[in-house]
């Protein structure tokens, strides 16, 4: 498989594509065969070195992904091989293939491709907990979204 791998702090021009075996799923997981992988603040965060949350460099950074199973787990049933999903990968998603659980890799909305859906995830789950869990929003109420040109906002 190919990676992108951030090797050192610095700009874009850091960033270093390197072969590894392809990874294999195992009980209760799935392999996806990336099609797109989202690129979020926390990636370009990670890259400068300022991201607290980020594994230790060298690293393979993304938390999302795009794709089609091409492999199954012990556990799995062979009707998930070949469907479009996306994933949190919590690291990792810059890889053409990724290994997450099952329970990780979401069909695609219909009407939407792999790549389209990929940028859906993170800001997709981080919205949704902001308004209902952190903000308890209700119909009637009103929303005001600072900076809204981003994924999530402020």
């Amino acid at each position: 498989m190919r990676q992108i791998w951030i090797p050192r702090t610095g700009d874009a021009n850091v960033l270093e594509v390197r072969e590894a075996p392809d990874p294999q799923p195992g009980p209760g997981e799935v392999r996806i065969k990336v099609d797109a992988a989202g690129v979020n603040f926390a990636d370009l965060m990670a890259r400068m070195g300022l991201y607290p949350d980020a594994p230790p460099l060298p690293c393979v950074v993304g938390y999302e992904v795009g794709g089609h199973i091409d492999a199954l787990g012990e556990g799995i049933g062979s009707e998930r091989l070949g469907q479009a999903v996306i994933a949190l990968t919590r690291f990792g998603g810059y890889s053409s293939h990724v290994v997450v659980p099952a329970l990780q890799a979401a069909p695609v909305p219909k009407g939407l491709d792999t790549i389209t859906a990929a940028s859906l995830p993170v800001t997709g789950l981080t919205s949704w907990m902001m308004l209902e869990i952190m903000g308890r929003v209700r119909e009637g109420d009103r929303v005001l979204v600072h900076s809204a040109g981003g994924g999530v906002g402020l």
